[in-house]
């Protein structure tokens, strides 16, 4: 068995991937037009294909601090916004779209995407969502195998903060995240393993592959996941969501927690890790309820509000947090709290209209356009050199 490298990252550094909608400014339809802005850009490098034609990502550089993240981001959302408008496109971010039907959607030219598609058929093109996904570095392939097990205590409240995917082809879900669910009808998708060390994630790896399962550790869409080509952990469990304040408090919340966990690992600290019963449960209780949540804490089934154990855990990271200049960032995560989830507006929305999906629509849209400050025409945000 070939052992993966697991290339090591400088300390905590942080990046980002978002996974955007396309919408047609007239019809508020998806638009499958990533590849019309991919050509137009020449390239620009920060911009990619997702598996739709109507999903478009973008991908940070690696940063020092999540205040020089949220400064890149813009950069290219801006890039984005200005080059979509030339075609009567916008954009913004929630973990489904209200309307669109997932059976009309156009494959990514892709050919990765295409085989894919080819190999796990429907499941595969039942998945029209989006994400926020935080990458950490880290220093090696045993820490963040530790750092892995461990964070999957907290994908509930990770997820309970992001939940923005109530609505799916014109039905009421009734969750507030209905993308994981979707999410976990895919192979190699959800909750991960709990491995004790690299080389076992080497040997389940090298197993998947020679079976036919993944092509290559890219195809592990685990909730988290070690990532050895960046020597990161990523987290890919949160929902997108169109507020750019709450993607930088998110982000922040990961960076400082992941960088909490690896301490413990460096002073060979143990983390007591739930057992998979009691994880998946509360998994499934965020992406039901969100913040009105109760989690499960212990054997004798004691539950605790989840917005409680949130504001627990920034009180704990607050620490690392003011170590990585992150303080700030961390404390606006209870903004979240007041403001209410991208779930619970877009119910809101669309109850206060009478039923008009149009106007759950525009609103995040203008979420989107109004919280990140974009105008056609603006000059981007310089961005940070690449590390």
């Amino acid at each position: 068995m070939q052992v993966l490298e697991f290339k090591s990252s400088k300390d905590f550094t942080v990046g980002a991937e978002l996974e955007l909608q396309l919408i047609d400014k007239e019809s508020r339809d998806l638009s499958s037009s990533s590849s019309t802005i991919l050509r137009g850009l020449k390239n620009y490098p920060y911009l990619k294909h997702e598996l739709f034609e109507s999903v478009i990502e973008i991908n940070s550089n690696p940063c020092n601090t999540v205040k020089e993240l949220a400064e890149d981001l813009k950069k290219h959302v801006n890039v984005l916004y200005n080059e979509a408008s030339k075609i009567g496109v916008t954009i913004t971010a929630a973990g489904t779209h209200p309307t669109a039907n997932w059976s009309r959607q156009i494959l990514s030219p892709v050919k990765r995407y295409q085989n894919i598609a080819n190999k796990i058929q429907m499941p595969i093109r039942r998945m029209l969502t989006f994400g926020l996904h935080t990458h950490v570095g880290l220093r090696s392939g045993d820490e963040a195998v530790f750092v892995n097990n461990a964070l999957m205590n907290y994908l509930p409240h990770l997820l309970a903060i992001t939940v923005s995917s109530p609505f799916w082809v014109k039905r009421d879900s009734g969750m507030e995240s209905y993308r994981v669910k979707i999410l976990e009808t895919l192979p190699t998708t959800g909750i991960p393993f709990k491995l004790k060390n690299w080389e076992d994630y080497c040997e389940m790896a090298y197993v998947l592959h020679i079976a036919g399962t993944i092509d290559s550790i890219r195809d592990i869409w685990w909730d988290v996941r070690p990532h050895p080509d960046f020597g990161t952990v990523e987290v890919r469990v949160c929902d997108a969501v169109p507020v750019f304040d709450d993607v930088v408090s998110v982000i922040a919340l990961v960076q400082c927690l992941i960088a909490y966990l690896a301490k413990k690992y460096r002073a060979k600290k143990e983390i007591k890790l739930f057992p998979s019963f009691l994880i998946r449960e509360n998994k499934w209780r965020a992406a039901r309820f969100g913040l009105n949540a109760e989690l499960i804490t212990d054997y004798s089934g004691t539950t605790i509000p989840i917005k409680w154990e949130i504001e627990k855990l920034i009180d704990e990271l607050m620490p690392v947090a003011s170590e990585l200049k992150a303080n700030e960032e961390l404390a606006k995560v209870t903004d979240i709290f007041k403001r209410g989830t991208s779930s619970k507006r877009q119910r809101n929305i669309f109850s206060e209209s009478g039923g008009n999906w149009n106007s759950v629509i525009d609103s995040l849209i203008k979420e989107f356009e109004d919280s990140w400050k974009l105008n056609v025409g603006a000059d981007p945000c310089v961005c940070p050199k690449e590390k």
